[in-house]
């Protein structure tokens, strides 16, 4: 049993690696896109459309490779392989963006599509591989370590910003493409014997997609909401309570409070489950988030934002358990697949939001994701409720019969 655990940890601490260093090569290319727009001879005002394009075509690879996982099944070789190939092109496709940009702009457009294209797969594909071959008791160990790679890597995102200004871009493309094909090669190298292999006896099957639906909606709403609060609301309330300087010291905060409650994930979904723990989380969020717009005082304003990291860490890790459950066994691809779309869609209305919508919603910007995410959490809280005091996705699906 014990050597089934540590290969197990093997098998997150490397899934968490291949999301630590995701997340932060896709901070390199946000930070360094517009001078490389710049170079090729890009307008400035291209920039969020390319950023929305972006997530659209993540969304679309999202769905598109956990379909083919399904159809795939079982064959863990052929996914490996296919990961490995993608994750070089798109290693390499990475390292020769600053190059492109200096050639022209038609090639550093395509180049910058066979990026997104290939690079894709080290987001809900990565989960998806280690989920085909966990058992559903697996699964939420799996979630907590992908979701620790992506918190540690937003909190030092601010601290990586300043590193980066006025760097020579090739130096950290390089470096961001090959770490993190590295930590896809450690994944996929312990993956083959660090997950137990399916073999339950009377394994759950998959719930009804239409079901299932309503988490998307909750997830959909409470997503852009947080994200507008992180991301487009953050920095102009900590402005308005310290100085410009302080920000890189500032915004950071939310993510630790995030990553630190990661730590109570686990006892909390076994006392509470999943979705009771996730609507828990929406609201605290959603307080949080309001609160933060009414307070007046920098310390209080840090406490706010630690707690809305910590309520989004419950929600998050909440809702992604209740869909890696749900896909249990046999359609993770499918049910993991569009709920990481669905994050990008939330992805691209926020910048949308922060760059088109914001002049003419001025005067609900830091009401509006408060009031999303309560209504994230009310519909979570109703969901709950049908589905029982101790409602979950397995409630969701059907049980096979046992063998005769």
């Amino acid at each position: 049993m014990s050597k089934m655990a540590d290969d197990m940890q093997s098998s997150g601490l490397a899934l968490a690696g291949v999301q630590f260093f995701f997340t932060l090569g896709w901070t390199v290319y946000a930070l360094m896109l517009p001078g490389l727009l710049a170079t090729a001879g890009i307008a400035a005002s291209w920039l969020p459309m390319l950023l929305m394009v972006d997530q659209l075509i993540f969304a679309v690879m999202d769905i598109g490779f956990g379909v083919a996982a399904d159809r795939i099944g079982e064959g863990y070789r052929r996914l490996a392989k296919l990961l490995l190939i993608l994750s070089t092109l798109s290693a390499v496709a990475f390292m020769l963006l600053p190059m492109a940009a200096g050639l022209s702009s038609g090639i550093l457009l395509s180049v910058l599509a066979i990026w997104v294209i290939s690079t894709s797969v080290v987001r809900a594909p990565t989960l998806v591989l280690l989920a085909k071959q966990a058992k559903a008791a697996q699964q939420r160990s799996l979630v907590i370590w992908y979701i620790a790679g992506m918190g540690l890597a937003l909190a030092l995102s601010p601290f990586l910003g300043l590193w980066l200004k006025g760097a020579d871009p090739r130096l950290p493309f390089t470096v961001s493409a090959v770490t993190l094909l590295l930590a896809v090669v450690v994944l996929l190298r312990v993956s083959g014997k660090g997950v137990a292999t399916k073999g339950e006896e009377n394994p759950p099957q998959p719930a009804n997609f239409s079901a299932y639906a309503p988490l998307l909606v909750v997830l959909g709403l409470a997503a852009f909401g947080f994200q507008i609060h992180a991301f487009v609301n953050a920095a102009p309330l900590y402005m308005a309570q310290a100085a410009k300087e302080s920000l890189p010291w500032l915004m950071p905060l939310l993510w630790v409070g995030f990553f630190v409650t990661l730590i109570c994930v686990e006892p909390l979904v076994k006392r509470l489950g999943a979705m009771p723990m996730a609507t828990l989380g929406i609201l605290l969020t959603a307080l949080s988030s309001y609160a933060s717009a009414a307070v007046n005082g920098q310390n209080v304003l840090i406490l706010l934002q630690l707690l809305a990291g910590a309520g989004w860490a419950l929600a998050f890790a909440g809702l992604m358990e209740q869909a890696a459950v749900a896909g249990s066994c046999g359609a993770e691809g499918r049910f993991m697949g569009s709920f990481f779309a669905v994050t990008a869609i939330c992805a691209l209305a926020r910048i949308a939001f922060a760059t088109q919508w914001l002049p003419n919603l001025k005067d609900i910007q830091f009401v509006l994701p408060a009031a999303l995410l309560l209504a994230a959490g009310l519909i979570a809280a109703t969901m709950e409720a049908t589905a029982g005091p101790r409602g979950n996705a397995r409630k969701w699906a059907k049980t096979k019969p046992p063998s005769r």
